[in-house]
């Protein structure tokens, strides 16, 4: 499940397809997603840390190739705005994300195709939204992330 190695290409590239999305720093059962609860407006809506129990939503994994990929929730497309994610319902192809693949946590970052910043769980609630800001990566090598900046993608369209 997850990422699977290419033999032409010499990281881990996530391969375009339909997925969950959790975080290292949430409790097993908890992901990330749309609010089954937002409003029906077609207004930006919030990408929040789902409460456990609730059924995982569909993220949609479009390659764009070299490493950068499109991600669909609830068929909307995500984007940072305010520093934070949401889905947008119209007006947008969305944002290009970069998804690297950290083979020392066996987990991945998200970033904005500048890589200036990237998404963050600021917390382990419910209802939490994800943000996106400059992440924080101790220098080593490899370089190590803290838990809230890792996501796992658990692929869900084929075995």
């Amino acid at each position: 499940m997850g990422i699977k190695p290419r033999m032409q290409h010499t990281s881990n590239e996530l391969e375009p397809g339909l997925y969950m999305i959790t975080s290292l720093c949430l409790p097993g059962g908890s992901f990330i997603g749309r609010d089954v609860h937002e409003d029906l407006s077609l207004r930006p809506k919030r990408v929040i840390v789902l409460p456990q129990g609730v059924q995982a939503p569909r993220w949609i994994v479009e390659s764009l190739g070299k490493g950068r990929y499109r991600l669909k929730v609830g068929g909307a497309p995500t984007c940072e705005m305010d520093k934070e994610l949401y889905a947008m319902l119209v007006g947008t192809e969305g944002e290009e994300w970069i998804i690297k693949h950290r083979d020392y946590h066996d987990a991945c970052t998200i970033e904005k195709a500048d890589e200036k910043a990237g998404w963050v769980v600021p917390g382990e609630k419910p209802q939490t939204q994800i943000a996106v800001r400059p992440l924080m990566s101790q220098p080593s090598a490899p370089p190590k992330f803290p838990d809230n900046e890792l996501f796992k993608f658990i692929r869900i369209d084929r075995d």
